[in-house]
């Protein structure tokens, strides 16, 4: 009896900054568009009035949780869909389409880390490549350093086997070519 129900839609036009649309649950605002023109134009939040998805006046999107596409939805980015960052349901996918691909950090090591038994291994604590800024780069077997960029040139760890057996290690010039 106290219901009003919209099967086609709705247009509500409002003064420059004030509410368009606001839909309130019994514990707080559900949905919310505004004509804001320099704050928050689309919210929704969760039942309690918290927000959890928020779009300001400058197209920035905020999320307060996790963004979950399934197997082959990617997420496209550039002007042309440049770039695509996406799973296939068996292996994970970084692709660019132009120019150079830079993975840049700002804070301390970039590891890349490698599991040594996926089926068992959640989260890998092994690193296979370490690039410390304005120092080394090190290449690791099995987690250890193996190949270690210096100031002065490289470092090998082990021995260095070149073509057809041909080896430089334990602390000989071993058939060196």
């Amino acid at each position: 009896a106290n219901e009003f129900k919209i099967r086609k839609g709705l247009i509500v036009e409002g003064a420059s900054g004030g509410v368009v649309v606001n839909v309130l649950g019994s514990q707080g605002q559900l949905l919310s568009v505004t004509d804001d023109l320099s704050g928050s134009i689309f919210a929704v939040s969760d039942i309690s009035g918290v927000p959890i998805f928020d779009v300001n006046s400058s197209g920035l999107s905020t999320f307060d949780g996790n963004v979950n596409l399934p197997d082959n939805k990617k997420i496209l980015v550039g002007t042309g869909n440049d770039l695509e960052i996406y799973h296939d349901g068996s292996n994970s996918f970084i692709n660019n389409s132009t120019g150079d691909l830079t993975i840049e950090n700002t804070g301390d090591d970039l590891l890349l880390k490698a599991a040594d038994d996926f089926l068992v291994q959640v989260q890998s604590t092994e690193i296979a490549i370490q690039a410390v800024g304005n120092g080394k780069v090190g290449l690791r077997y099995n987690n250890v350093e193996k190949f270690v960029t210096t100031n002065t040139g490289v470092t090998v760890i082990g021995n260095v086997i070149v073509g057809d057996g041909h080896f430089i290690g334990d602390d000989s010039f071993d058939n060196l070519l």
